[in-house]
This record gives C-alpha cells, structure tokens and sequence, in this order.
C-alpha cells in the first residue's frame, strides 16, 4: 500500500497517510471542491482498514472546518471503527486552539458516533506559531532562524521545497 500525501493550501489541510499505522489532518479545512480533495483520503483509509496495522494513530489539527469537509471527516473516521473493534488499536489526537469551542464540540460529536476512542489536547496556536524554525536553503546552503507562522506561510506559498527543516525543530 502507497503512502498518501497532500500539500497544505490556504483553503485545505496537509493529509499524511502512512501504510505504518499513521494519520495527519492538519490546517484549514475548506477546499473549493470538497470531493475531489477528501475522496483520495477516503478510498486510501478504506483500502488502509483492509490491512490496518496493529497501532494506528490518528492526529487532527483544524483551525477551521466547513460542513461539507467535517463529513468528509466523520466518513473517514467511520471507516476506521471496524479496525478498532477487530483486535487492533487506533487512537485519535484532537487538537484544538484553547479558545475553539467549536471545533472541540465537532470532536467530541464525532468521538459520540465513532468506536474510537479520542484524547482532546488543547493548544495555545499564538505560543505555538511563535516558536523558531530553523530551515537552510538547499540552493545556497544558507541557514535561517523564522517563526513557525512564517514557516507555515513559506509553505502555504508552495516554496517550501526549497528549504529543508534542520533537525530538532518543526
């Protein structure tokens, strides 16, 4: 089975699917065409669940939601409920900003229909986006100290493969 990875966008989040047991939903979740962004994911957690791995960790980090993608999501989620039932563990890691409310309700109504179980971590996102990043620019080698708001922002731009993160840090 192929790992699945998708690029964060201004209107959708970074998706990390690993055939070792891993999951990542990460960013603003509002793309144009919900469909054509979410049934890749789908179609890969459902072939996934075929074959799962013992452990399967699921992470989800939103800063903002719509309907159509928090369906998307719970279909995703939904199809992850028999590898859990079968023997096999797979945990859910909500993130939400301390003062989000709403996404922290989304999480719990989802957690409500599922037969996973979920831990809800809330996260200070200013402290967070404020941490130094160091990256080094694969041209010129040169190594530079930014935010994890700029860095996010490199990336969101689509130059982010012209860096490389150095180690220990975001």
């Amino acid at each position: 089975m192929n790992d699945l990875s998708i690029e964060k966008t201004a209107d959708s989040p970074q998706v990390e699917c690993t055939a070792a047991g891993r999951l990542c939903i990460e960013g603003r979740a509002i793309p144009e065409d919900p469909f054509t962004f979410w049934q890749p994911v789908l179609e890969w957690v459902k072939q996934y669940a075929t074959q799962p791995q013992a452990q399967t960790d699921v992470n989800i980090y939103l800063d903002y939601i719509n309907s159509s993608s928090s369906m998307y999501l719970n279909e995703i989620l939904r199809q992850l409920s028999p590898v859990n039932q079968d023997g096999k563990k797979v945990q859910v890691t909500w993130r939400h900003d301390e003062g989000d409310d709403t996404l922290l309700q989304l999480g719990q109504d989802i957690e409500s229909v599922v037969a996973i179980p979920f831990q809800f971590e809330s996260v200070n996102i200013d402290k967070e986006r404020l941490q130094k990043v160091h990256i080094k620019n694969k041209k010129s080698g040169r190594i530079s100290i930014i935010s994890q708001k700029y860095w996010d922002a490199v990336k969101r731009n689509g130059h982010g493969g012209e860096y490389e993160v150095q180690e220990g840090n975001a």
